[in-house]
Parts: C-alpha cells; structure tokens; sequence
C-alpha cells in the first residue's frame, strides 16, 4: 500500500550498512524509520480495502422504503467482512515489515528478538484469506521459510556475517512470499527472467483489490449503477414529445436538465477517477515491491560470490560456519551502483501512491 519517503528508503542504507562490519551508523536508524513508513504505507492500502466499501454505500439510493435498511445493511457488512480483509492484510504484510526491521537490527549489531506472535503468524498465514482469497502454499512455504530464518538467527544468536546470511537464505523465501514463485531463472546474458506473480502479496492486491469483482471493481459497479437511473431518467424527460422547446417555461425546463445531466456527468467523473487513481496506486504498489524483490536478488548475489550451492544449503540450515567474500571496495561500488539503479526506478511509482493515500 506513502507518507512515505517509502520502499525508496528499504534497501538504501543496507548499502552502508553492508560496509560498516556491524558499526552502529546513522543510516541503522533511518532504516528502522523507513520500516515505520512502509508499515503505514501498508497499513493505508489496507485500510482502503474497508475504506472502498464504505464508499460504495454512499451509492445506494435511499429513495425506495428500503433504501435505508440496504444501506445500514452494507454498512453492517462493511464493518465485519472487509474491515477483516483489511486486518489479514495488514498481518500478510508484517512477515515482510518484520524482516526488514530484523536487517536493520542484523546490521547495527544489535540482538535480534522476536515475540511471542511471530509463531502465531507463521500459523495464520496458512488460513488468512482475502475476499475469499488465501496465499497459496509456495507463498506460505515462503512466509515461514522467511520466519525460520529469523528464529534460527536468534536461537542461535549469530553475529558474524549474519546480515549476509539473512539475505543468502531468505532471498527465495522472499520471491515466494512476494510474488508465489521461486528465484527466477537467467537469460543467456544473466538477466533475470521473472514470471507473473501467481501468489503473494502481489497476487493478493492483484485480484482482491484490482481484479474483476475485486475491491475497486465493486466500488465503480456501485457508481455506474448509481448514476445510471439518473441518467435515463433525464434522457427519458429530454426526449418527451409534449415538450415545446418554442415555449420559453417548457425550454427552461430543458435547459435545467442539461444543467443537471452537466452536474451529474462531473461527479460521476470525479468519482470514477477516484477509484481510477486508486487501481494506479495500486499497481504501483506491487511495483515497488517487487522492484525491492529484485534489488533483494541482486544483493543476494553479489553476498553468495564464490559460495558452492552446496556451501549455501549447509549455511541456511545453519551446520556450517562459511567464509564470506570480503566486501572490498569494488564490490560496495557494484552494490551503490544497484539501489542507486532502485532508486530511479521506483520514485515515480511512489509519487503515484502518494498522491491516492
């Protein structure tokens, strides 16, 4: 779902951080703040879930016996199934919020502590669903894969290199988190080949909030529907035979209908760019999460250079001490040169979130 220097600020200070062998630094702090951002930013587009919903009652006409009680009715409906939604995202969304708190924390050198409710989601994710919607099991298996890496990392209160570990081990979990697929495979010239999302994170906003019959999709159901009986009943009294449009009461008339057919057409307009601007928002969302993702990538192969895949296994199950390679000058270069790449990508993605929440 910023108020919000954003997901723009998630990966930058690793940057330092990568180089700073566990110093406190000052950018350990503004990555703790941006986690705060991103959390509130996430926490916005879920409440927008709800939000939607609430706005979709203000559709319903109140002129029929009835209009009261199918309004207070939707309402009612509102408070219990969306405001839910809304909830179990926010909750989807913490394993994501949690880990990027735990590298900060990695990072400065700090203990890592986890509470009571961190096993408690890892549970949850399981049966959380979203307008009927649940995460499908590579995404979970992602989740908890994310959340045993940090449970293993504080039992085992590793220090050494643990940043560069966090990153090695929770990088597929992350992608299946996130997107419902594993690392992406490589093109002859060593680009990433990423599939469409078939779960996560991403492929809840896809088709919870932006897909047909989705959050936004009802909310302008709502208003065409609305605005729709208005509108055919002007046209209806524009093309009455009895009027005389030579008679200036009769063409007053006329005139005022227009005035009104000219009012309504600008609010249903605004209306409808309200949810318009919303589905952009959306849709950057997922891009900006998905562009950490890849930066996330990127980071976890410059970490694992010159790590065997068996060396790798042996790591994340956490039976082996493995040498990192030194992160020299010319390799924090190649890092700067990735989030300053990030960077770019995402800022025009943020200003459209921004300017829907």
């Amino acid at each position: 779902m910023f108020k919000r220097k954003s997901l723009i600020s998630v990966v930058i200070p690793i940057a330092v951080l990568l180089g700073s062998c566990g110093a406190n630094f000052q950018s350990v702090e503004n990555f703790s703040k941006s986690r705060k951002e991103v959390e509130q930013a996430s926490n916005d587009f879920a409440e927008d879930i709800y939000q939607s919903c609430l706005r979709r009652t203000r559709y319903i006409d109140l002129v029929p016996d009835d209009g009261i009680s199918i309004r207070n009715a939707r309402r009612e409906s509102c408070e219990t199934i969306e405001q839910l939604d809304s909830e179990n995202f926010k909750k989807v969304v913490s394993i994501l919020i949690d880990y990027m708190g735990a590298l900060g924390a990695i990072a400065s050198g700090k203990d890592l502590s986890l509470d009571n409710s961190i096993d408690n989601l890892g549970q949850s994710i399981k049966i959380l669903s979203i307008s009927g919607k649940k995460l499908d099991a590579n995404a979970v298996d992602g989740g908890s894969q994310i959340l045993k890496v940090l449970f293993d990392l504080v039992t085992k209160k590793t220090r050494k290199d643990a940043l560069q570990k966090a990153i090695v081990c929770t990088n597929e979990p992350l992608h299946k988190y996130v997107t419902g697929n594993s690392v992406p495979a490589t093109d002859q010239d060593g680009v990433d080949l990423y599939q469409p999302a078939t779960g996560g994170l991403i492929f809840l906003v896809e088709h919870t909030y932006l897909g047909k019959n989705g959050t936004l999709d009802l909310e302008a159901q709502a208003i065409d529907l609305y605005y729709k009986s208005d509108f055919t009943i002007l046209n209806n009294l524009g093309t009455d035979p009895k009027i005389n449009p030579s008679n200036y009461q009769q063409y007053q008339q006329l005139v005022d209908r227009i005035a009104v057919g000219h009012s309504l057409t600008a609010d249903y307009n605004n209306n409808m760019e309200i949810v318009a601007e919303k589905g952009q928002a959306a849709k950057a969302y997922n891009e900006i999460i998905l562009s950490t993702v890849r930066t996330h990538n990127q980071l976890r192969k410059e970490f694992q250079e010159g790590l065997k895949p068996q060396d790798i296994n042996r790591l994340c199950q956490f039976q082996a001490k493995v040498s990192f390679k030194k992160i020299d000058a010319k390799k924090m270069k190649r890092i700067q040169t990735i989030l300053n790449e990030y960077v770019i990508s995402v800022k025009p993605l943020i200003e459209k979130v921004d300017r829907a929440f």
